[in-house]
C-alpha cells in the first residue's frame, strides 16, 4: 500500500488529516512504496488534487516527477515526491488527493478524500466610511 504524506511550507500532515493551503502554494505529496522485478527507469509518478464525483475524480492540478527501481528479487522500499501547484484550485474546502505512477496505474492508484482546504487570497467586501464626526 501506498503511503502519502502532505508537505507545503514545511507543514506536514499525515494521510487522512486535513491540510490548509492558501490558493497559490506548492504542495509536495509524498509516496512511498514496495518494488520486485526488472529494473525500470523514467516511470511517471502523477500526484494530483481534485474532486470526486459519483466516483469519478476530476483532477484540478498536478505534479509529475520521475521514478527509477532497480532489479531485485525481494521487495526493496522506495519513497518519492511530486510538488503541485495550486495556482488552478479555486478556493473551497474538502478536495481529494490521487496519486499514481501511471504506467503501471491498475497496481498503484490510491487516493484520499476530503483532505484538502484552499482559502483564497485576502479579500475585503463592503468596506465604507460609516460615520465621521468631530472628536
Amino acid at each position: 500500500m501506498v503511503t502519502q504524506f502532505l508537505q507545503t511550507l514545511g507543514i506536514a500532515v499525515a494521510p487522512g488529516q486535513k491540510l490548509e493551503i492558501m490558493r497559490g502554494d506548492t504542495v509536495r505529496m509524498h509516496v512511498g512504496f514496495d518494488y520486485r522485478g526488472p529494473a525500470l527507469t523514467g516511470l511517471t509518478l502523477r500526484c494530483s488534487i481534485g474532486q470526486r464525483i459519483i466516483g469519478i475524480f476530476d483532477e484540478i492540478a498536478y505534479g509529475h516527477a520521475r521514478i527509477d527501481v532497480n532489479k531485485s528479487m525481494d521487495f526493496v522500499p522506495y519513497t518519492a515526491y511530486a510538488d503541485i501547484d495550486t495556482s488552478p484550485i479555486s478556493p473551497k474546502t474538502n478536495y481529494d488527493i490521487e496519486a499514481k505512477i501511471e504506467e503501471f496505474m491498475r497496481d498503484t492508484l490510491v487516493g484520499i478524500d476530503n483532505v484538502i482546504d484552499v482559502l483564497g487570497v485576502a479579500e475585503f467586501a463592503n468596506f465604507a466610511i460609516t460615520s465621521y464626526e468631530k472628536a
